[in-house]
């Protein structure tokens, strides 16, 4: 059982709000991705008539907050190694100056609105935290100490008394890798934890249970409607409801309802093929056409419908004799239909055959027509030009002989 401490949203919220609230984005990143977009693949794949629905999508959140523990684990190595110029103003400032750059952070990580009410509150001021834009809300964090809360080293000092101990069990408390290195990331053990953490889910087989806020006065007996509504809507339940109201949550392999049915119906429906089999069974206890749905290796169901043909397999219920006649002609005439179909269609791929080759000697004929086009004019400005330099050679010839004739005679 894995149980999550819930969404934080607290009158003043630090880096231990960010961890906890991080968690939150990555666990209702993967029930969307792995129950609601998975939902909706595999109708598509199925090829099942759906409308797809728009999902909540927390992979931005969840990115601007990595590059803001990025940022973070930066400034914390350089404070431990004492430099005196990171501080968790300067820190802030660049978290907040890189997203501003970024399209896809602008919107999610932005600077606080102080206002003169807020300034007398735990609101983080000008470089002293900023906003996030989270699934279930906007929250405010102040990064005030955040540098210190990032590094899981202790003091060396501290370090020095524990392996200095005559206890066993306290020494045995003392790091390894004692004063090798001053700064160990807080925020980048974490997010490698939240990543097994999601792998090991991957590898599971879940069931959820969704719990709500009721009231932010976290009081009994008071129902804040527009606070629950808000929760619902932005954690993806009206999603998850709307699919498994318009959607099909009980669906069966064809072999596996071939198998267990198979006694519904009589010995002559065995010889069709099991998709076959199965719409004749749906439509032999007269199941609704818009309860059910055959997809490309399953029978997808509403809810209630499985456990019907359940209580009329146990009851040893059987179709009427008029409807299964009305069923082996609908087969025979689908059959036949689509033999002329095929008919139709062996018919039309020679002509279609046909005419890509007549498009093509077309094509080729219009390609020599053009070439030969091209030749014949270069052909022709060449003649052109040859002509026009034997003019100009004869000019040139003239000129010069008129100029040898005439120049005797001027002198």
């Amino acid at each position: 059982i894995l149980d999550i401490y819930g969404f934080e949203r607290l009158q003043k919220n630090s880096f231990e709000q960010l961890c906890i609230n991080l968690a939150n984005e990555r666990l209702q990143q993967y029930f969307v991705e792995n129950v609601l977009s998975a939902e909706q693949t595999l109708y598509r794949r199925e090829g099942l008539a759906w409308t797809g629905l728009s999902l909540p999508d927390s992979q931005p959140v969840v990115s601007a907050i990595g590059h803001v523990f990025r940022t973070l684990d930066e400034y914390s190595q350089q404070l431990a190694k004492g430099f005196e110029t990171s501080s968790d103003e300067k820190f802030c400032q660049k978290a907040l100056d890189e997203a501003a750059k970024d399209p896809e952070r602008k919107d999610i990580l932005k600077q606080p609105k102080v206002s003169a009410k807020a300034r007398k509150s735990f609101c983080p001021g000008m470089n002293g935290g900023f906003v996030v834009r989270h699934y279930a809300g906007i929250v405010e964090y102040s990064t005030r100490g955040w540098l210190d809360k990032n590094n899981d080293r202790l003091l060396p000092e501290c370090e020095a008394l524990i392996c200095e101990s005559t206890s066993p069990l306290v020494r045995s408390l003392a790091e390894e890798d004692q004063g090798k290195a001053p700064f160990r990331s807080i925020s980048k053990k974490y997010t490698a934890d939240l990543e097994a953490l999601l792998k090991m889910l991957g590898a599971c087989d879940l069931h959820y249970i969704r719990c709500f806020k009721p009231n932010e006065e976290q009081r009994p007996g008071i129902f804040n409607k527009p606070l629950v509504l808000d929760q619902i809507v932005q954690c993806g339940t009206v999603e998850l409801v709307r699919i498994m109201h318009d959607g099909y949550p009980n669906r069966c392999s064809f072999e596996e309802l071939t198998k267990r049915f198979r006694d519904l119906l009589p010995g002559n429906f065995q010889r069709y093929g099991m998709r076959t089999f199965i719409e004749a069974l749906m439509m032999a206890y007269e199941v609704p056409s818009c309860e059910w749905q055959l997809g490309m290796s399953r029978l997808f169901l509403k809810a209630g419908q499985l456990r019907a043909l359940e209580e009329v397999r146990s009851g040893g219920g059987a179709a009427k004799p008029e409807v299964l006649a009305h069923i082996v002609r609908s087969i025979v005439r689908k059959r036949w239909t689509r033999v002329g179909l095929a008919v139709q269609l062996c018919n039309y791929i020679p002509k279609l055959i046909e005419q890509i080759k007549e498009r093509r000697r077309v094509a080729r004929r219009r390609l020599r027509a053009h070439f030969h086009a091209v030749l014949t004019a270069t052909g022709f400005w060449r003649r052109i030009r040859r002509r026009r330099a034997a003019r100009l050679v004869a000019a040139m010839r003239l000129a010069c002989f008129m100029h040898s004739q005439v120049r005797p005679q001027l002198f």
